[in-house]
């Protein structure tokens, strides 16, 4: 009797430990997979605020934008590649996250900007500040979401000097020659 009271002893501990390691690796794979999506939706966040094409302007008409702004490609080429920023970040996203409807929504921004700034290129400086608009907006739920996504302005991004009391170069020296 002692022996069947050992075996099962050893039989249910095995089975009650394997089971708290499975559930351990699971617990562990949702939380490396939820940081990865945080990681991944803050690289987005940054980029949106390094956009310097989404720095806030007073939006005026463009006569003719399509063939003598350069601005009006800059600004449809960014709005483009953000879009593929957007396509990289949602590929983190955990099943049944928050954020994906927050994506699509930036993603339809982008998609609204290249179609209207097309169909009527001398407005598009509006439809850049409408976008900047929307992703400042998309960005605030998405911040909301996770305390590791920052909540950053797009194209708010300045320079600041890294080396204390040095001015950076403006001109090239006689020394350079």
């Amino acid at each position: 009797m002692d022996l069947w009271q050992t075996l099962i002893t050893t039989a249910v501990g095995a089975f009650l430990g394997s089971g708290a390691a499975f559930g351990a690796n699971l617990l562990a794979g949702r939380i490396g997979e939820r940081r990865r999506e945080a990681a991944a939706l803050d690289e987005l966040v940054h980029e949106i605020h390094f956009r310097r094409v989404l720095r806030r302007i007073e939006p005026r008409l463009s006569p003719n934008a399509s063939a003598i702004d350069p601005d009006y490609d800059k600004a449809r080429h960014s709005a483009s590649t953000l879009r593929g920023d957007i396509r990289r970040a949602r590929r983190s996203l955990v099943s049944g996250s928050a954020a994906a409807p927050v994506l699509d929504t930036m993603t339809l921004a982008c998609n609204t900007f290249l179609d209207e700034s097309e169909a009527v290129p001398e407005r598009y400086q509006l439809q850049l500040m409408q976008l900047q608009w929307r992703l400042a907006q998309a960005v605030h739920a998405v911040a909301s979401t996770s305390s590791r996504v920052s909540d950053l302005e797009p194209g708010d991004a300045g320079l600041v000097p890294t080396t204390a009391g040095r001015a950076m170069p403006t001109e090239i020296g006689d020394a350079a020659l």
